[in-house]
């Protein structure tokens, strides 16, 4: 009998600056150097929106952001931890930001891109993030 997989989570936020028709997503480069969104996983006591907005804060350094709390967007994928296979949940929301200054978060993150839509489509990494994006996309109506 097959024994159930460990499910590990994380939450994050899907950063958009727009102005006017300007519309621009942030992608961060992670250490490991596949190209996302900011996330992280959850200290003690903190809730999933307190998690997602301290990781963009700690890995951006973006703070003044106003989330759309409904609906989260979700991915799901395997990782491997220790050669211990895991199923991953990586909750988001959308984040709008009203400024473009960035501080990376050197310990995690490697590099960073205000990327247009198209741009996004083509530096994200992995075929979730991209579905993730495409999501987002529809539900914005762009």
């Amino acid at each position: 009998m097959p024994t159930a997989l460990t499910i590990e989570q994380s939450f994050g936020v899907v950063p958009i600056y727009r102005k006017g028709n300007d519309l621009k997503f942030l992608l961060i480069q992670h250490n490991a150097g596949h190209w996302a969104f900011p996330k992280g996983h959850a200290d003690v006591g903190e809730t999933e929106i307190q998690t997602a907005r301290r990781e963009l804060r700690e890995e951006t350094g973006v703070g003044d952001v106003m989330l759309i709390t409904s609906p989260p967007f979700e991915e799901h994928y395997r990782v491997n931890r220790k050669g211990q296979p895991r199923e991953k949940l990586v909750r988001y929301w959308i984040g709008y930001v009203r400024d473009l200054r960035v501080r990376m978060q050197e310990t995690e993150v490697q590099a960073y891109k205000w990327a247009t839509l198209a741009e996004a489509r083509q530096l994200i990494t992995y075929t979730q993030s991209r579905k993730l994006l495409e999501e987002v996309v529809k539900y914005l109506a762009l």
